[in-house]
């Protein structure tokens, strides 16, 4: 009872202590060069490119196509909706000055809820190159960005692009290198708010993340890790050099000695009729392979004014059981003379050289980039997107430079969304919190099925010991007992007549005590021994 009562206790604390305070959307974060909870649009300009034709409007994350569909955590926080299907859309925000990474780095950070399950298109955010501004009018497809990053999805592309646009010191030339190799794929589906972070550290390190856990992480320096690595190689192959005429780079060609048999048939089939086969004398070649179900009827409320001819059922031909009906063919054998394509037989080539490749120079185009982390300056935000499928909704854009900026926003607005979602998920009261607190601890067990056994089993482990060595203990205080009874009962018979004499009369008033106890036992007795009895009889 006890135990019961301090497990409500616990719960109701714990729904005490998860009491929903009132969400204030944050219209800053400190430290952050940029952020945009989405309050309102001011700063931010639609393209006028007459190819982008998509509805952008600030919505609530419940609200699909005018309806309340969804679960709404915060109802008073919303996001900016592209609300339109198969559509283009254009929308962005210029900073008052560029932001520069040199020596520390950048984090950008966006909320992002898929109201359905995205089928083709993209859900990313563009950070426009400030060196290659254009008016925020004239956003498109070719306005130039420092970095992509979001979620991508049609066909089997299902994807998180990191990708990212780095100038060359030496000619200015600009390519794009994409982040490339395994990657958790990005949650679609689920019509829930999900929060992408990308890290570039002052290390050059790049960490993916997605609702706070890394996903991908790779360095700017590895050549391996984007499809065009940041710095060119050394060499190169020389555009002017070209394989000799004689060069010869087939290792092997065809032997000279080897001829074609003359009874080889190339044209001979791989099957063949048996020509030992014969027609069963069972076969019936003139009987249907179906037939009118003779015993099938037309229905008593078939009208055949209204309802036509009435016709049986086809059911299998029971003639054909035996060996079969209808015309009759020979099966098919593989052919003794088939042989196939002849093929001339190979041999090494006396005069292979080797496999050629150019000769390599020196790439005049080569640097090497010790600190990649020090991108493109950095001039707005941008959301550029073609996409099948509508109800893709942005919130709490985040751009700084250091991480932790990143997680205090991520605490005040997507935990703080979490956190709301759970207790709505919950319910109310003490009940709501027990429920809810011993299914976090089930979805725990299931997901950690290993270490949550080993403790099981450590418990009870424990327990069985306790009892066991408990156990022994007690059978020794117990035999312990008899035995000093028995040393203080043979110093009592050594002792001299005058204490027999005080024992002897301790002994009368200890029986006198026992007699009266047993005095108040027997009614008890009678009572377990009629009710012995009783049962006996009924049996």
């Amino acid at each position: 009872m006890t135990t019961r009562c301090l497990l409500l206790v616990a719960l109701s604390a714990l729904a005490s202590a998860d009491e929903e305070k009132p969400y204030e959307v944050p219209t800053s974060i400190d430290g952050a060069f940029f952020f945009e909870p989405f309050i309102n649009t001011e700063r931010w300009v639609r393209t006028e490119d007459e190819n982008y034709q998509g509805e952008l409007q600030l919505q609530s994350y419940g609200v699909f196509r005018g309806k309340a569909e969804l679960p709404d955590a915060l109802p008073a926080d919303q996001g900016l909706e592209l609300s339109s299907a198969a559509r283009k859309h254009g929308i962005s925000t210029v900073f008052a000055e560029p932001l520069r990474t040199k020596g520390v780095g950048l984090v950008v950070q966006f909320e992002l809820l898929l109201k359905q399950p995205l089928q083709c298109g993209g859900a990313y955010l563009k950070l426009l190159s400030a060196d290659e501004a254009v008016p925020p009018a004239a956003l498109n497809g070719d306005t130039a960005y420092t970095l992509m990053f979001g979620p991508d999805k049609c066909g089997a592309v299902h994807k998180t692009h990191f990708i990212l646009r780095h100038k060359s010191p030496v000619d200015g030339a600009i390519k794009e290198c994409h982040l490339v190799g395994e990657t958790a794929a990005p949650p679609l589906s689920d019509k829930k708010p999900h929060l992408y972070t990308a890290v570039i550290t002052p290390e050059s390190e790049v960490k993916i993340l997605v609702d706070g856990k890394e996903v991908r992480s790779a360095s700017l320096l590895d050549e391996t890790a984007f499809s065009a690595p940041i710095n060119p190689p050394k060499k190169v192959d020389d555009p002017d050099d070209s394989k000799p005429a004689d060069w010869v780079d087939e290792p092997q060609m065809p032997d000279p000695a080897s001829v074609k048999p003359d009874d080889w048939d190339e044209e001979a089939p791989r099957l063949i009729e048996d020509p030992a086969a014969e027609r069963p004398d069972t076969w019936e070649p003139n009987e249907p392979l179906q037939i009118p179900d003779p015993t099938a009827e037309a229905p008593a409320d078939w009208d055949a004014d209204e309802d036509g001819e009435w016709e049986a059922p086809l059911v299998p031909n029971p003639k054909c059981k035996p060996s079969g009906c209808g015309e009759w063919k020979r099966p098919q054998v593989a052919n003794p003379a088939y042989k196939g394509k002849w093929v001339q037989a190979k041999i090494d080539n006396p005069a292979y050289v080797g496999k050629w490749a150019p000769r390599q120079i020196d790439n005049p185009a080569y640097y090497y980039d010790a600190a990649p982390h020090d991108v493109m300056p950095i001039g707005g935000v941008g959301i550029e997107l073609w996409t099948m499928q509508d109800g893709i909704l942005f919130d709490n854009i985040l751009v700084a430079t250091d991480p932790r900026v990143a997680e205090e926003a991520a605490e005040r607005t997507f935990s703080a969304r979490k956190a709301a979602a759970a207790r709505l998920e919950r319910g109310d009261g003490w009940l709501g919190a027990a429920s809810f607190y011993l299914s976090l601890a089930a979805e725990y067990a299931r997901e950690n099925a290993l270490p949550v056994g080993v403790a099981v089993c450590a418990v009870l482990a424990s327990i069985v010991l306790l009892c066991c060595c408990r156990a022994p203990a007690r059978a020794a205080e117990a035999g312990g007992g008899g035995v000093e009874g028995e040393e203080e009962e043979g110093e009592g018979e050594e002792e001299d007549g005058e204490e027999d004499g005080e024992e002897a009369g301790e002994g009368d008033e200890a029986a006198e005590e026992a007699a009266e106890a047993a005095e108040e036992e027997k009614p008890a007795a009678s009572t377990s021994t009629a009710r012995r009895r009783t049962r006996k009889a009924t049996d």
